[in-house]
């Protein structure tokens, strides 16, 4: 059973939300003690949805060998486009940039108390196009959002 669902947003999840939901299912499959493979068998599920995509991208080779260089596979990744299931079924949702936030109040007004920035005082600009340091230093900013969003919800018990 689901007992933590987290969803991630950005524009084309192909780069800064399936970062985030690879390096969340990093930290928090280290937080319980379990095999990312076992996440959702310990409660936990996390996701990640782009708001202007038809779906079925690939990751950004950038963006795969940025999450390669952390330990973490998105080789695999396919866009999604974000829709209402996800919403509602997201205990928490984390965007990359308040524009996003505003998104997802498209789809759903009542989400909105649900919905956050990554990181509160800053976006996490889109690294499309950028080279590869780029991605390495937005991979970065995201485990730094990613661990006081963890610690939030978890105390300072992630690493």
């Amino acid at each position: 059973m689901i007992e933590y669902s987290v969803l991630f947003v950005c524009t084309g999840n192909t780069c800064r939300s399936p970062m985030a939901e690879g390096l969340a299912k990093q930290l928090l499959a280290e937080l319980k003690g379990v095999p990312v493979a076992h996440l959702e068998q310990a409660g936990v599920r996390v996701r990640s949805a782009g708001v202007a995509t038809a779906g079925g991208s690939r990751a950004t080779p950038e963006a795969v060998e940025a999450m390669r260089q952390a330990g973490v596979d998105i080789a695999d990744h396919q866009s999604t486009p974000l829709h209402a299931d996800l919403i509602q079924d997201a205990d928490v949702i984390y965007t990359m940039t308040n524009g996003h936030r505003n998104a997802v109040a498209i789809f759903d007004a009542n989400a909105m108390s649900k919905t956050h920035q990554l990181l509160e005082d800053q976006d996490v600009a889109d690294p499309i196009g950028g080279p590869q340091s780029l991605y390495l230093q937005t991979a970065e900013m995201i485990r730094a959002g990613l661990k006081l969003r963890i610690a939030e919800r978890y105390g300072d018990r992630v690493g």
